[in-house]
């Protein structure tokens, strides 16, 4: 799917997962904001240019490589703001859940991602379809909803 995409659906899937994990302010407001920086990282740093083809690589578009970027990039910034356990816990489930709607949104199309060294296709929608795209932003807002509410 395009990035725009994969970041309002990351961030609202971690605005959602944090706040209903009962995560104080700041952990949702720093989930969130990793959610979407943790999207950039993805496709930033794991796409390899062939010619006029642009593939998608297993280092961050697998299971193990956005598990390993939850854990680095969300112990880090858990440690730098002092978190207690808690939050430091909703944080790193917030951020997983966040990459994970990135590997299931790009396992739509027909590149897929890898799982355990394998590559999965679950369907062969284009990455750039705007009805799709325009669709899964709405659920992305949607999630975004879901945490304001949990919050009031």
């Amino acid at each position: 799917m395009k990035l725009i995409t994969h970041n309002v659906v990351g961030l609202g899937v971690a605005a959602m997962v944090s706040s209903l994990a009962g995560c104080s302010v700041a952990c949702i407001i720093a989930s969130t904001l990793l959610g979407v920086i943790a999207q950039n990282i993805i496709d930033a740093f794991s796409h390899e240019h062939r010619g006029r083809y642009t593939r998608r690589t297993r280092l961050l578009h697998s299971l193990e490589g956005v598990t390993a970027l939850t854990l680095i990039l969300g112990g880090l910034v858990a440690g730098s703001l002092g978190f207690d356990v808690g939050n430091t816990v909703g944080l790193l489930v917030a951020l997983e859940a966040s990459v994970l709607s990135h590997l299931l949104l790009d396992s739509l199309t027909p590149n897929g991602v890898y799982i355990l060294g394998r590559r999965v296709t679950l369907a062969r929608i284009p990455y750039d379809d705007p009805e799709v795209n325009v669709a899964l932003q709405a659920l992305g807002l949607l999630a975004l909803a879901v945490a304001v509410l949990a919050r009031l």
